[in-house]
């Protein structure tokens, strides 16, 4: 028996005061065993696969760009009462810009900001950062401690960057890697796509 993947509003605590209820593309996919919890936007053509757990109760809101894919176990969560990532004038606990491909058991945990077209790779462990366009952090990596990387750069598997020098030294993308996550995304977008039209693992959703 497959389960449905649970869509909620958050408990209120302290740190978060209202209700709120996901909002969710009609254009997204979500795989079944996936949980979607509080004030959470799910933009154009996301695909989210299996059994993640997005969790906007200690902190929100939570922004999910258009075409990107959170693959499996993936966790995605803000430290209660923290400072939040600012895009143009709003607030942010998480917000991930668009394009962007986050895979197996990789950790998103804000304050975050992840730009359009970056890749984090499996078991990546990413908490209170600011990472810029482009870029490229390959599996097993941490990035945090309120560091900032700069578009095109490069984080190598199991690197560890907590300190702003570190990150300020990170070289660029090297060019095997230049188109790693536009396939994938091209990939998860038309994968998506097909297990809505051909399987019941996975589901859309009329929120707004």
């Amino acid at each position: 028996m497959y389960k449905y993947p649970v869509i909620m509003a958050n408990p209120p605590v302290e740190e978060v005061t209202s209700i709120s209820y996901p909002t969710i593309s009609p254009k997204a996919v979500i795989g079944t065993d996936s949980m979607i919890i509080g004030n959470i936007t799910i933009s154009d053509d996301v695909f989210i696969g299996f059994k993640n757990l997005l969790r906007a109760d200690s902190g929100y809101p939570y922004y999910v760009g258009p075409y990107t894919n959170i693959q499996d176990n993936v966790l995605m969560h803000v430290h209660p009462g923290r400072e939040h990532v600012t895009v143009g004038a709003q607030k942010w606990g998480v917000f991930l810009e668009g394009e962007n491909s986050v895979l197996h058991h990789a950790c998103v945990h804000g304050p975050l900001f992840i730009g359009r077209n970056t890749f984090v790779g499996q078991h990546a462990n990413i908490y209170d950062a600011k990472i810029g366009r482009d870029c490229v952090i390959m599996h097993g990596a941490t990035v945090t401690n309120g560091v900032k990387i700069a578009d095109n750069r490069f984080v190598a598997p199991g690197q560890s960057v907590w300190k702003q020098e570190d990150a300020d030294a990170l070289p660029p993308v090297p060019e095997k890697h230049k188109d790693l996550n536009r396939s994938i995304v091209d990939h998860y977008y038309r994968l998506g796509k097909s297990y809505l039209k051909n399987t019941p693992l996975a589901f859309s959703y009329r929120t707004q």
